[in-house]
């Protein structure tokens, strides 16, 4: 029965040289193969194992952002450390790394300045105050195409175990995950949390008030459709 372990980051990977054929870079970036392996182990995780397990076969969702793993291009500043095969967990917040021959690698270590393309996508590493106010660090999706003015997505994922049923008449909850999404507005290198609505746009740029309403007006733009959400940012970014 296939099961998946709780996996959040924990200490620091010593890697096997059969990691490297799993990332490519630049040959001339690194004189050596010894030289490009320390440059890349240290940006990766082991992952402590978590007692309690999650049974794949009756659970509902997914802790993923997209289920298979894809090609993808690690970056801190404007640096490229080479490619990865990755995916997104949502609920650990971790970029994890497909396993070689069967056995785990880990994951990103959280390093600042740093973020992940692939496809038309972006996955960016920042320090945000969550709903709570509290200061965090975590992956924000990029979804609108400026760099002035940037509209992020921060996924939140929670996970509710199985319930048997208390009477005769209920029936058990399977064990789920549940995606949840989180608007941030990324204003003078700080994400200010911010709702998809006319009022809350406003309020977060009070200067240009009367553009601003008039450009969704004219567009006929749905805030809470992303691309129009996205497409109101872009033109923020250009008064």
């Amino acid at each position: 029965m296939k099961t998946l372990q709780l996996l959040p980051i924990a200490f620091l990977l010593l890697f096997g040289n059969s990691l490297i054929a799993q990332i490519s870079g630049s040959p001339r970036e690194f004189e050596t193969t010894t030289e490009m392996y320390n440059q890349i182990r240290k940006f990766l995780n082991t992952k402590e194992k978590d007692p309690y397990k999650i049974d794949w076969n009756n659970v509902k969702g997914s802790p993923y952002l997209e289920q298979n793993y894809k090609l993808g291009q690690f970056f801190v500043g404007d640096k490229s450390y080479g490619n990865v095969m990755m995916r997104f967990n949502t609920y650990t917040d971790e970029i994890e790394l497909m396993p070689i021959n069967g056995e785990e690698v880990g994951a990103l270590m959280k390093i600042d300045n740093s973020r992940l393309t692939y496809g038309n996508k972006t996955l960016e590493l920042l320090s945000y105050k969550d709903e709570d106010g509290n200061v965090q660090q975590g992956y924000f999706l990029v979804l609108n195409t400026n760099t002035n003015v940037k509209l992020l997505l921060r996924k939140k994922c929670v996970f509710s175990p199985n319930e048997k049923a208390l009477t005769a008449n209920q029936a058990d909850r399977a064990a789920k995950f549940t995606q949840y999404d989180y608007y941030y507005i990324l204003k003078e290198g700080i994400p200010v949390m911010v709702s998809p609505k006319k009022k809350a746009i406003t309020k977060l740029f009070p200067e240009k008030k009367d553009e601003i309403k008039s450009y969704i007006k004219s567009e006929r733009l749905k805030l809470k459709n992303q691309k129009d959400f996205a497409k109101l940012v872009d033109y923020i970014a250009t008064l």
